[in-house]
């Protein structure tokens, strides 16, 4: 089964957490869709990663395809629906993923400072052009302040709760 990882998933570290199977095939394209960081429907405690396919025609979110483990697709995070989309490789081929997306993607709101930090590192330590990780940047930057910015990574395994992720 192949999975979509983008934003915080990049990160080798964090990937790890939560697909420690995960093998990489390559770097792809998601036409038409953006990383866009959202609240949670009306929960505006912080917002999270979100790979949009509304108002994102003509745009193009980049991640990486990785080989995981069927059972992935019983997975259940709060707030979180596992989508199905087809990407575009590097090496030129089209894969049929799985990822994660918000179940109701709220307002535009930037996430707290230990989770934003995952994703240009994530970028950065997987190479992204420069262009594409200045365009992840405008966008954390155009969204609303996080109400608690500097709160504390939770502690402790992550699990399927929002609160420990």
């Amino acid at each position: 089964m192949y999975y979509f990882g983008y934003c915080t998933y990049l990160l080798e570290s964090e990937l790890r957490k939560y697909l420690p199977e995960a093998v990489a095939v390559t770097k792809a394209k998601a036409v038409n869709r953006q990383i866009q960081f959202r609240a949670a429907g009306e929960r505006t405690d912080r917002g999270w990663c979100h790979l949009a396919d509304t108002g994102t025609y003509g745009k193009a979110a980049q991640g990486i395809v990785f080989e995981v483990d069927d059972a992935h697709l019983k997975d259940e995070f709060d707030d979180f629906d596992i989508v199905f989309l087809t990407v575009r490789g590097d090496d030129g081929e089209h894969y049929d993923c799985f990822t994660y997306v918000l179940s109701r993607p709220g307002i535009r709101m930037r996430p707290p400072r230990f989770y934003w930090e995952r994703v240009p590192q994530g970028l950065a330590e997987q190479s992204f052009p420069a262009d594409y990780q200045a365009e992840v940047r405008r966008t954390f930057d155009e969204a609303a302040d996080c109400p608690d910015f500097d709160r504390p990574a939770p502690a402790g395994k992550p699990g399927r709760s929002a609160d420990s992720r």
